[in-house]
């Protein structure tokens, strides 16, 4: 029986113009700094910092990051907040959701610059938050499933996990005993996955709602729900 459903943020709920601020830095480093992109990203995602300057201040030693540098990366942060958006029909989704089920926010992402999750309206629709950053585990990993479990007291049949990311999301969510929804907006092929896994695509975050209905009652059939 779901009793929780629970949301990826980025490209799920909302997305921005401006891209991932944590890809842009990874771009914005010289090439004696690249090695160093892969610690710099997981560091940001999974401590819990409480500014973007703080963020960048640690690492201006480390990875040797200039002036101008730390400028940019610092706007990259502040324009993907700034632009950020919701997907059409995000709010109603979600809100109708919220009469079927407890919800939940799990996000690979820092504490810092979450303003627009106000702006957005999301605060007030999806109270429960787990971010990497405060629990230091970023998805697929299960200590970031687990956190879930733990602070919102269910087993994990109880569970479902919506997001657009196939690794992160979908087999994070079916390695951890959760029921996942794939949010297919591009209609990519489907990755080999074992027949009997519960694992549903939807186009759209409106067919959510009623997917989350009919599993309540039962029903298990991909091609009839998603």
């Amino acid at each position: 029986m779901i009793r929780a459903v629970v949301f990826d943020l980025w490209n799920t709920l909302v997305f921005s113009p401006a891209g991932s601020p944590f890809q842009r830095l990874k771009e914005l480093l010289r090439p004696d700094q690249a090695h160093l992109s892969g610690a710099l990203v997981r560091d940001g995602m999974v401590q819990p910092y409480p500014s973007v300057g703080e963020f960048l201040s640690a690492w201006k030693t480390p990875a040797q990051l200039d002036d101008a540098q730390l400028q940019a990366m610092a706007r990259a942060f502040l324009e993907a907040g700034e632009q950020a958006e919701c997907f059409p029909g995000t709010p109603e989704a979600v809100g109708a959701v919220r009469d079927l089920a407890r919800v939940a926010l799990l996000s690979n992402t820092q504490t810092f610059g979450l303003e627009m999750l106000d702006r957005l309206g999301i605060s007030g629709r999806i109270r429960t938050r787990i971010l990497s950053a405060e629990i230091g585990a970023l998805k697929p990993e299960p200590a970031a499933f687990e956190a879930v479990q733990r602070k919102l007291g269910l087993f994990p049949g109880n569970l479902a996990m919506v997001g657009d990311s196939w690794t992160d999301d979908v087999l994070g969510a079916l390695e951890a005993g959760w029921t996942a929804i794939w949010v297919n907006r591009d209609a990519k092929p489907r990755p080999a996955h074992p027949a009997e896994a519960p694992v549903y695509e939807v186009r759209s975050l409106d067919r959510v709602p009623e997917l989350i209905h009919g599993l309540q009652k039962g029903l298990r059939c991909p091609t009839c729900l998603g």
